[in-house]
C-alpha cells in the first residue's frame, strides 16, 4: 500500500499503518526518507543497570526499535514500566564468552518466528532480527552463581566494570533534541542524520551533527570556543621624546594577570585632539602581558589612542585568513 493514514473513518488500518505514521513522529535516521533512529529516550535511570551472581537487572524505560526484517515494517515503540531481571547462563569451560543483552522484537508476519513480543533478554544475533542492544556482558570463563557471578555494578548507575560495555543508544521525537548522558554516548551513536541536535547531561554542552563531526552550537564548551576581547583607551598622550622636526610619543597598557595565554592581535587607532591632525601609531613588546604604544610623528598636541586586543583562536585564524584567490593574487605580485 502505497498510501498509508490513520483515522479514517472510511478505512481500516493496521499495525503496520500504525508503525509507519507513528514513526513520523520520530527522529529521523541516516538512510532512507522513512528510516527512523531507534534508540532509548534517554532520562534519568534510563535502563541503567544492576545485578547479582548471574542475573542482570535492566531499569525501566522507553524504547523505539526499528524493524529490521522488511522495508515498510516501521517502528516499534516499547516502555518498561518496572525493572526486568535477566538470566545469562554460566561461564563456558574454555575461554570467555559475550553476551548482548537488549531489547529484541519478534514479529512473525516479518521474521517467520512464530512469535510476537517484545522482551529483554540476551540476544542471538544469529536467529534475531530485530533489536536494540543495551549492554554487552563478558562472562568468564567458569562463571556461576555459586563462584561470584559477574562483576556488576554496586547499583543502577554506577560505573560499570571493564568486563561490561555500555551499548544503549538515545532517540528523540522529530525535529527534537537527543538527550544522552556523556560524550561517549554521544559518539557511539549509529546513523546520525546531518542536522541532529544532541544535548549532553553530564557537559551541558548542545551539538549539531555536521558531516562526520559534532559541533559545538551552546553550552560550557562554545562558550570557550569564542575568542577575549579586551578593548580601552589610553587619552593625553603627549610628546615624549625629540626627533627631528617630530616628537615621539608613548604609553604602557598591560593587562589583567590571565586575561590571555598567548600574545593576542592588536589594534589600535590614533585620535587627535586636533581635526584633521593624523597621527602614526604602532606597537610594540607585543606579549600575552600587554604592549607597548609609540607614536611616530606628534607635535605638542595631546592625543587618545584606542586599541583592541583580540585572543588569536582556531576560529579567528581562519576568519582573516585570505581566501585562495587573493592569496594567489599576492604570490603573483
Amino acid at each position: 500500500m502505497t498510501i498509508r493514514s490513520l483515522a479514517l473513518r472510511s478505512g481500516a488500518t493496521s499495525a503496520e499503518d500504525h508503525r509507519v505514521i507513528l514513526g513520523a513522529l520520530l527522529g529521523s535516521a541516516e538512510g532512507e526518507a522513512l528510516d527512523r533512529r531507534s534508540g532509548l529516550f534517554h532520562d534519568r535511570g534510563t535502563a541503567d543497570l544492576s545485578g547479582s551472581d548471574m542475573t542482570a537487572t535492566i531499569a525501566p524505560f522507553v524504547v523505539a526499535v526499528r524493524g529490521a526484517s522488511a522495508t515498510h515494517q516501521g517502528t516499534y515503540l516499547v516502555a518498561s514500566t518496572e525493572a526486568v531481571e535477566v538470566e545469562l547462563e554460566d561461564g563456558p569451560a574454555e575461554g570467555d564468552r559475550v553476551d548482548i543483552v537488549g531489547v529484541v522484537i519478534r514479529d512473525d508476519t516479518y521474521d517467520d518466528s512464530g512469535e510476537t513480543e517484545a522482551e529483554v533478554r540476551v540476544v542471538d544475533p544469529d536467529s534475531d532480527e530485530t533489536y536494540l542492544p543495551l549492554f554487552e556482558i563478558t562472562v568468564p570463563q567458569g562463571a556461576t552463581a555459586g563462584e561470584g557471578g559477574i562483576d556488576w555494578p554496586r547499583e543502577p548507575g554506577a560505573a560499570l566494570a571493564q568486563s561490561i560495555t555500555d551499548r544503549r543508544d538515545y532517540t528523540s521525537v522529530a525535529g527534537g533534541v537527543v538527550r544522552v548522558p556523556d560524550t561517549a554516548s554521544r559518539n557511539q551513536m549509529a546513523e546520525v542524520a546531518e542536522g541532529t541536535l544532541v544535548y549532553v547531561a553530564s557537559s551541558r554542552n548542545l551539538y549539531v551533527r555536521e558531516g562526520d563531526a559534532w559541533v559545538t552550537v551552546a553550552g560550557p564548551e562554545h562558550e570557550e570556543r569564542r575568542p577575549k576581547v579586551v578593548a580601552g583607551l589610553v587619552t593625553h598622550i603627549v610628546a615624549d621624546e625629540p626627533a627631528g622636526d617630530y616628537f615621539r610619543g608613548g604609553a604602557l597598557v598591560t593587562f589583567e594577570p590571565g586575561t590571555f595565554s598567548e600574545t593576542p592581535a592588536i589594534f589600535i587607532t590614533g585620535v587627535s585632539d586636533v581635526p584633521g591632525n593624523l597621527k602614526e601609531v604602532t606597537c610594540i613588546r607585543r606579549s600575552k602581558d600587554g604592549f607597548t604604544i609609540r607614536v611616530a610623528r606628534t607635535n605638542h598636541t595631546e592625543f587618545t589612542v584606542s586599541w583592541m586586543a583580540i585572543e588569536r583562536t582556531e576560529e579567528t585564524i581562519r576568519a582573516v585568513k585570505p581566501p585562495p584567490q587573493d592569496q594567489a593574487r599576492d604570490s603573483a605580485e
